[in-house]
């Protein structure tokens, strides 16, 4: 059950939200046990917000440990449904959505690609709250964020 779960939220945030093919976005992992997940995307001239530092722009960092929390969220509301048909799961994954997010921006995001990492720190049966935090290829920490999430 879990590999085809996993492999839906995949294609709904790859194929079906086009601001995710904006961003370049690439799911490295998702743990369906622990809800853990990454993503990466290469920086681009498009995600650029200040042109002569060449830095990532705050909201492209915003959306990224957004997107990332929302996984773990989605395999959270996965996981919680489990053994109910797949489109009442689908339905589900579809109308789950942030209702809080706090991003603490660490240091300018300089770098050639980005890897962000999400895990759960609380899952109940409606609210999931993830802990997510966004790093250069150097490992370098840019970003930290805490979102909340409905999964309805």
């Amino acid at each position: 059950m879990m590999e085809p779960v996993l492999e839906k939220i995949k294609e709904y945030y790859l194929e079906m939200l086009p601001f995710n093919k904006v961003l370049g976005i690439n799911i490295d992992f998702l743990d369906y046990d622990t809800g853990d997940a990454v993503t990466s995307f290469n920086m681009t001239k498009d995600l650029i917000g200040n042109p002569i530092a060449g830095i990532l722009h705050g909201g492209v960092t915003a959306s990224v440990i957004d997107l990332t929390g929302g996984l773990s969220a989605l395999i959270s509301c996965a996981k919680f449904h489990e053994g109910k048909s797949p489109d009442v799961i689908k339905e589900k994954l579809i109308s789950s959505a942030t209702i809080d997010m706090r991003v603490d921006y660490l240091r300018p995001g300089k770098g050639r690609s980005f890897q962000c990492r999400s895990r759960i720190i609380r899952a109940g049966s409606r609210i999931v709250v993830a802990k997510i935090d966004l790093y250069n290829e150097k490992e370098t920490r840019i970003a930290t964020g805490t979102a909340t999430y409905l999964i309805c």
